[in-house]
């Protein structure tokens, strides 16, 4: 299964082309090689498309306005996806649990565990998505084939980084006292991120597949890791 991303937010800003190339254009490719293949076309984008200005978790339905170079590229991705006509479009944002360990969910929680400083933000809204969840939303809909197009696919609910933050030191039984509050205003970035960023994942839920809490996400994500680190389950 080919797949391609150029998500570095902020190089976006410099590599206009390459960002176009691997979000847009790559994608239009592989949506018409599915198409002439009478294949179904998987392709996630993310919430970085809309502005962050909303005051209520986004839907499919609300009118995207990305704000960078990478968002605007996702966009055009969205559009180029729809070269196949069998094609599922699955919004994602703020992943954690993939194989590089790399998100700002595994951020805070070394920093928790370690009691080392770590900066969240108290004004940035997001929807955290589990790529387990994520993974086995996209095989519901590839399995049971609902309608085509647009999804949103996190995890059911939305938090403050913050909040996100405490959950965590909360179910480590360690206290949250490293997490030091930021806001989205203290930090300059070379490419703008939307500060509300929560999105509703209610028509996937319509098309049978109710996505977990991120809290119960998190739980999850957290034992999966203490018994990798016990070497329980399974030797690598």
């Amino acid at each position: 299964m080919p797949a391609s991303s150029f998500n570095n937010v902020d190089a976006s800003e410099d590599q206009q082309r390459t960002a176009l190339e691997v979000n847009a254009f790559v994608v239009g490719t592989l949506a018409r090689a599915a198409a002439g293949l009478d294949a179904v076309f998987v392709h996630y984008s993310t919430d970085f498309v809309f502005a962050g200005t909303a005051t209520e978790p986004y839907t499919e339905l609300d009118e995207p306005e990305p704000r960078s170079v990478y968002a605007q590229s996702k966009l055009v991705g969205e559009w180029m996806a729809a070269d196949a006509p069998r094609h599922y479009v699955l919004r994602v944002e703020s992943l954690f649990g993939g194989p590089r360990g790399k998100s700002s969910v595994d951020r805070i929680i070394t920093a928790v565990r370690a009691g080392a400083p770590a900066p969240v933000f108290v004004d940035r809204v997001v929807s955290p998505s589990f790529v387990a969840d994520v993974t086995e939303a996209t095989v519901h809909l590839l399995t049971a084939q609902p309608e085509y197009g647009l999804y949103h696919c996190v995890n059911t609910g939305h938090a403050t980084w913050l909040a996100v933050g405490q959950e965590i030191a909360r179910r480590l039984g360690r206290p949250d006292d490293c997490l030091t509050p930021i806001s989205v205003r203290d930090v300059t970035l070379r490419a703008a991120r939307p500060q509300y960023a929560a999105m509703s994942n209610a028509k996937l839920a319509q098309a049978g597949y109710a996505m977990p809490t991120w809290q119960d996400a998190i739980a999850r994500y957290l034992g999966a890791a203490h018994l990798h680190a016990e070497g329980v389950g399974g030797q690598a």
